[in-house]
């Protein structure tokens, strides 16, 4: 009868704790436990019910465009969406059914991974390797961008790592762009002032942390969303497979899993990257390799305003 050592007993059960964590990171089980109890927690006119979205239309491929879209936002006077690919650079504005519009050769940018539209042609883009923020005239009929000497702001307190920032969405309420990084610290920060700053007069940049950066059971950040009507921040995570809301307080609200078998899906999202919501609450995500969603608020969830 084979007897184990106290030693070689404790030595076995490390490596069956440690066997048990690499299953729950490999299928993502803090997640979806995570998922499961948020979803019991919310109140019925506190959040966006997003535990009621299902999808609409799933992996809709986007033709012709590379293969690394990044980021994605809701452009409200022309109805359509923006997005980047930061290898061409390329700039690609899309019906709301994810068709193709334009195509839009960007100068002057190296690397870049997000958009936010503005207001009128004017939009920010956000250069990862140099941790810059581009502010660009994006007129309806162009194909060809050059922002060479478009005004810019460099975010140096991160540049120091390599997992940078991933998404921007502009907040028209409180004037400021709210941008993502992706981890390393994971965290929101909002830029006041520099999109409001007059050629040839004093600039004076504000940045804090929002306490939506707290992000907890979100592995990582990869993009970032506003909610006009409510004043509530999304926060899209890849590693995770999960879109969570917060309120102005940062307290977490609700999640929307994108997993297969939650939210209708036949298949989970496979790398999302970008993330916008529109007037009517639909939610829109694109997911590398290039591939399309849309999920609809279900019957008990908020309706348009």
């Amino acid at each position: 009868m084979t007897r184990f050592l106290p030693g070689r007993r404790l030595g076995l059960l490390l490596i069956c704790i440690a066997a048990l964590l690499l299953l729950a990171y490999n299928f993502r089980l803090e997640a979806i436990a995570w998922h499961l109890w948020s979803t019991q927690q919310v109140k019925e006119d506190a959040s966006l019910r997003l535990k009621d979205y299902v999808v609409e239309r799933e992996a809709i491929e986007i033709p012709g465009v590379g293969s690394d879209l990044s980021d994605l936002s809701y452009n409200h006077e022309t109805h359509t969406l923006f997005t980047v690919s930061n290898k061409q650079p390329l700039i690609v504005e899309l019906a709301l059914d994810g068709k193709v519009l334009r195509k839009i050769h960007v100068q002057g940018i190296s690397d870049m991974e997000g958009i936010a539209h503005i207001g009128g042609n004017r939009f920010a883009l956000l250069n990862e390797d140099t941790h810059t923020l581009v502010i660009a005239d994006i007129r309806n009929d162009v194909h060809e961008l050059d922002v060479r000497n478009a005004p810019s702001l460099t975010l140096a307190m991160y540049a120091h790592d390599n997992k940078g920032f991933e998404g921007i969405v502009w907040d028209k309420e409180r004037r400021r762009l709210l941008v993502a990084k992706e981890r390393s610290p994971k965290r929101v920060i909002a830029i006041h002032g520099f999109v409001d700053a007059l050629p040839g007069q004093p600039v004076s940049i504000h940045i804090e942390k929002l306490q939506e950066t707290a992000s907890c059971g979100l592995r990582d950040l990869s993009a970032v969303t506003y909610d006009v009507a409510s004043g509530h921040v999304l926060l899209l995570s890849d590693d995770s497979r999960m879109v969570a809301e917060y309120d102005a307080e940062g307290k977490m609200l609700d999640t929307l899993a994108l997993w297969r078998g939650f939210q209708g899906l036949s298949k989970s999202v496979p790398q999302a990257e970008g993330l916008a919501i529109g007037p009517d609450k639909r939610i829109y995500v694109i997911s590398e390799p290039n591939l399309f969603y849309v999920f609809k608020p279900g019957s008990s969830a908020k309706s348009s305003v």
